[in-house]
């Protein structure tokens, strides 16, 4: 039962942010911020995986089939609180509406994060069933700052998740060329630390009325 609240409010707060996308339409007569039902759509992607993968018979899967499946899911985990840096837009906005501009890239940011360590805290307990909890542990460490390094990636360096099935090569080699750059590791821990944090809060809570 309280599994089925949980899904249903994330479904809600979904909504939500789509109904305040229309109103700003409707306000402004203007789509400047399409851009979020994009990242937004791509933000539920690894939330999706993590989500069908948790009603399935763990213990019968077969281990290489869960870790490419997981995998898959990695690539994209990172789209979800990458709308944080969605911030930067606010520049460009020639609007009277800032109170509201500021509200609807704050309600997306704050869904993507949400959706993030849902979905992390998700995969966290299945690597942990499938493997143990030291695998589970340090699978969340590296996973929290690959979507620092992720984040970095596709607002700075504009490369996308499908690019590493796309265009593998071309994706290896900005990366290494981005490992010179003291912005690539500031974003990488910044961004890494904080995601890291909030499912460390996360986790904690959970365990403790559980």
């Amino acid at each position: 039962m309280k599994q089925l609240k949980k899904i249903s409010n994330i479904h809600l707060l979904i909504l939500f942010c789509l109904f305040i996308f229309v109103v700003r339409v409707k306000l402004t007569s203007s789509l400047f911020f399409g851009f979020l039902l994009w990242n937004l759509f791509l933000a539920i992607v690894p939330y999706a995986i993590s989500s069908k993968i948790k009603k399935l018979n763990i213990e019968e899967i077969w281990k290489p089939k869960l870790i490419s499946i997981l995998f898959i899911w990695l690539i994209f985990l990172p789209n979800a609180p990458y709308i944080i840096t969605d911030f930067i837009h606010l520049r460009h906005i020639k609007s009277t509406l800032i109170w509201l501009d500021l509200f609807i890239i704050f309600t997306y940011a704050s869904t993507g994060l949400l959706l993030t360590i849902i979905s992390l805290f998700d995969v966290y307990k299945i690597i942990k069933q499938k493997w143990n909890l030291k695998y589970a542990n340090y699978f969340s460490y590296a996973v929290t700052f690959l979507c620092g390094f992720g984040i970095y990636l596709g607002r700075f360096l504009r490369l996308n998740s499908w690019d590493i099935f796309t265009n593998p090569i071309f994706v290896l080699k900005k990366s290494m060329y981005s490992f010179n750059d003291t912005k690539t590791w500031l974003i990488t821990f910044g961004f890494g630390a904080f995601i890291y944090l909030l499912f460390s809060i996360w986790k904690t809570q959970v365990n403790a009325h559980s």
